[in-house]
């Protein structure tokens, strides 16, 4: 038994130690939910896990009512003029997400890489988020290599996924949205779990997740989360391990101040590989055979990827009197990756079996320094009715490297390594960014009308020294935003809104003249309907939205760069949260989208006009997941899930010369709760179809994730 798997043991049978040792008669949380009883044969429903916070955050079921994502105030969705969706623990839980790839999977707009166990693949609306994820409204930052933050969906209450441009509130950013976590912070009433999971591919997991006051008067809140994973991969020769704990402490001396202290702390022995393959033998023909989801074209005796990550911050508010609030969040992340892998590039011969083989060495120490400040004011200007909100943050990510590079070849069929040497470091690279904003927003209601306004100034502050020689770039942009909404009685609520957002790009032209910042704009309409005295939560919006700025080939001088390319995207999307019945929990949503290269350099290959970029969003993508759970009968505790994916196929090369084939997914699960325990088991993927994810170029394609099985026991008091 490895020492993960002992690790994993203790936790299981401690934590299930102490659940008989403590468990209490049926309690009520605030919500009214029942947590657990010893007598009776009922069913144990849903808990609600809600925050202690000023913020109403609260979620029923699939759907959630407020967010603070698309505006950093408690602002009801159906008054953000912007599309927002919000996946919720429940989610997560009937789900069963391993990542969070996996757990935005139902969102429309949105494609994941859920194969990459390294990090988080996320587009929305054509447009790459590798650098637009947030930790409770705070960005984990990454440079350009390879160590990149990442949080396990256990450790979060939701995530809020908003599409379009926020640059606005948050500085640098896609224009295509980010991907804001939420972590899960102390509870005001006692709240218990353990876990464990078994399923294929050997995978074994166990999680605890402890909450409660620690005085009899509430001023104290802990609350402390654990997860130990041992598994294989659909990869041969390809493991995931993690040990992973997250405590955190709230302190509320009166009902005006909240502090929350908050760390983690995750060691990933081995993080897992992520394998290209080559689009012939996968998505076209080749004379050769055909390569497997479960081929590694690495070396498995040298590839590895480790990494620790460690956290502490802390969140801030205080409400002076019903008008003014200050909030302060501040974290500090450090990042340890030790990376090597073999992976083919360049292109196939001839014989359709030998690639290049580009051997890749890093090690890679990575620090992020996050301090976001604000002031809240909430007042009246006759019949208008304001909040204000005023910000200062600081971001800074600082990356040290020591890495190598080696070139080889391999047959890709019959791999053999014995003649690729072993590449050690060669080259010392530091890159440090630092960026300041000044926000402020201002949201305004008069009757149903509601118009939010927003301007920001950033100021980015970037060098970049490779072996002793640098190069340093500065780099600001003005961003801001404008919406209008109306609600109508009945729940309906049309709006209108207009984004801008931007994001630091290092370099220079054949001039010496450094480049601009990309920046994107953005055109939304929508309508969103949340009827009276029903959970339920309707959307559907229709965008064009533009990114300038983009690099292109500059022609005249072979080798350099130029910024005269631009990227529009235009589509519609629509989702559908709801609670049919008190049985019956859907999601449905549907996405079109039209991406299109408008602009680019002369005869530039890379970008060609009026070609769609590679590895983009599918032109339509459409999800159904269903719910339904016996709460009465002799059969009251026992539910059934199942969800449908549907994914268009895409282009694989910047010249559009071959596509990747559609794929439709099915998913599906059983649960049953009995008293205080959930038993469930989860199938993704549950007809095994292997399929090509994306490709990027000819020689740069990846797999989907094949059939997973998830058995859950989990117990509760």
């Amino acid at each position: 038994m490895t020492r993960l798997q002992w690790a994993m043991a203790t936790v299981w049978l401690t934590a299930a130690a102490a659940a008989h040792a403590q468990a209490t008669p049926e309690t009520t949380t605030p919500a009214g939910n029942t947590t657990g009883s010893n007598t009776g044969n009922h069913t144990l429903p849903a808990v609600v896990v809600t925050a202690p916070s000023s913020s109403d955050t609260e979620t029923f079921g699939y759907v959630a009512r407020h967010s603070t994502a698309g505006s950093k105030t408690n602002t009801p969705l159906i008054e953000t003029p912007q599309s927002v969706s919000v996946v919720t623990r429940q989610q997560m839980d009937d789900q069963a997400a391993q990542t969070v790839d996996a757990a935005l999977r139902y969102v429309p707009g949105v494609t994941t890489q859920d194969n990459d166990i390294r990090f988080d693949q996320i587009t929305a609306r054509g447009f790459d988020l590798g650098n637009d994820t947030y930790l409770d409204g705070m960005r984990l930052m990454r440079t350009t290599w390879y160590a990149s933050p990442r949080v396990d969906p256990y450790f979060l209450d939701r995530i809020d996924v908003v599409r379009g441009p926020i640059s606005v509130l948050y500085g640098q950013g896609s224009p295509g949205g980010a991907v804001l976590m939420s972590s899960k912070l102390p509870t005001d009433y006692p709240f218990h779990e353990v876990q464990m999971q078994i399923g294929n591919n050997n995978r074994y997991q166990g999680m605890f997740d402890l909450s409660g006051p620690v005085d009899k008067n509430g001023t104290i809140l802990y609350r402390v989360t654990g997860l130990v994973r041992d598994s294989d991969t659909q990869t041969d020769h390809v493991k995931e391990q993690r040990i992973a704990i997250a405590p955190s402490v709230t302190f509320r001396p009166n009902k005006d101040t909240t502090f929350t202290l908050l760390g983690s702390y995750q060691d990933d022995p081995q993080g897992g590989l992520f394998n290209p393959v080559p689009a012939s033998g996968t998505v076209l023909p080749n004379p050769n055979g055909t390569i497997s989801s479960h081929d590694y074209l690495g070396n498995p005796d040298t590839d590895r990827l480790k990494r620790q990550q460690f956290t502490i911050g802390y969140l801030f508010e205080h409400a002076f009197n019903d008008t003014f609030t200050v909030r302060q969040n501040v974290r500090y992340l450090r990042q340890d990756i030790k990376y090597y892998q073999n992976s083919i590039f360049g292109s196939l011969a001839a014989d359709g079996r030998t690639a290049g083989l580009f051997t890749n060495n890093n090690d890679e120490h990575l620090t992020n320094i996050t301090i976001d400040t604000q002031g809240q004011a909430k007042f009246n200007t006759g019949v208008v009715n304001h909040t204000v909100l005023f910000g200062f943050d600081v971001e800074r990510v600082m990356d040290s490297i020591s890495r190598g590079f080696g070139l080889g070849t391999i047959d890709i069929f019959a791999p053999n390594y014995s003649n690729v040497p072993y590449v050690t470091d060669s080259t010392k690279q530091n890159i440090a960014q630092t960026q300041l904003g000044l926000y402020a927003q201002d949201q305004l209601r008069y009757k149903r009308w509601t118009m939010t306004l927003g301007v920001r100034q950033d100021w980015v502050r970037g060098t970049n020294t490779l072996d002793g020689a640098g190069t340093n770039s500065q780099q600001h942009a003005f961003t801001y935003r404008a919406g209008l909404n109306y609600e109508f009685e009945s729940g309906i609520a049309p709006y209108v809104s207009f984004a801008k957002s931007f994001q630091p790009y290092a370099g220079a032209n054949f001039n010496g003249s450094p480049f601009e910042p990309t920046r994107g704009k953005e055109y939304e309409i929508g309508v969103k309907y949340q009827p009276k005295g029903y959970n339920a939560l309707f959307s559907v919006a229709a965008f064009d939205l533009r990114q300038q700025n983009v690099e292109t080939a500059d022609n005249d001088h072979p080798g350099f760069t130029n910024q005269t390319g631009e990227i529009r995207s235009r589509g519609f999307e629509a989702e559908a949260r709801l609670a049919l019945t008190d049985n019956l929990n859907m999601i449905a949503s549907y996405a079109f989208l039209n991406q299109t290269v408008t602009a680019a350099g002369t005869g530039d290959s890379s970008l060609p006009v009026g070609s769609r970029p590679p590895g983009g969003d599918p032109t339509n993508m459409a999800s159904l997941w269903l719910d339904y759970t016996l709460h009465a009968g002799n059969l009251r505790g026992l539910g059934f899930g199942g969800g449908a994916r549907y994914i268009s196929s895409t282009y694989g090369d910047p010249g559009n010369t071959f596509k990747v084939p559609s794929h439709f997914l099915v998913d599906a699960a059983v649960h049953y709760d009995i008293r205080n325990w959930r038993f469930a088991v989860n199938a993704n993927n549950l007809f095994n179809r292997q399929y090509i994810a994306y490709c990027n170029s000819g020689m740069q394609c990846y797999f989907g994730s094949d059939r997973s099985v998830i058995g859950t026991a989990r117990y509760q008091w």
